[in-house]
C-alpha cells in the first residue's frame, strides 16, 4: 500500500468504518511511513477531542468555531493534491 491509498483510507479507519483488512493494510502502511503517520495521530487526536466535546450533547460555540477552522483546513489540504509516494523517513 502506497500513501496515496492508505490517505484515501485514514478517514474510515480513524470512524471505524474500513474493513478488517483494509484497516489492517492502512495500519501496516503507518508503521513503516512516519509522514502518514504523525497525519494518522494528528486527525485520529481531533477525532478524539471532537468526540469527547459532543459526549454531553451540547457543544459550545467555541467547539463550533474548531469544527468549522478544522474543516476549512482539510479542504484545504484535499486541494493540495494526492501524495504520490512516502517522503523519506529520517
Amino acid at each position: 500500500m502506497n500513501c496515496q491509498e492508505a490517505l484515501r483510507l485514514l478517514y474510515e479507519v480513524i470512524d471505524n468504518e474500513a474493513s478488517e483488512i483494509d484497516a489492517g493494510k492502512v495500519q501496516q502502511h503507518l508503521k513503516r511511513c512516519k509522514h502518514c503517520f504523525e497525519l494518522y495521530r494528528l486527525e485520529s487526536s481531533i477525532q478524539n477531542f471532537i468526540n469527547e466535546r459532543l459526549k454531553d450533547g451540547n457543544p459550545t460555540g467555541s467547539l463550533s468555531t474548531l469544527r468549522r477552522k478544522v474543516i476549512l483546513k482539510l479542504d484545504e489540504i484535499d486541494g493540495q493534491g494526492a501524495i504520490e509516494e512516502c517522503p523519506p523517513s529520517i
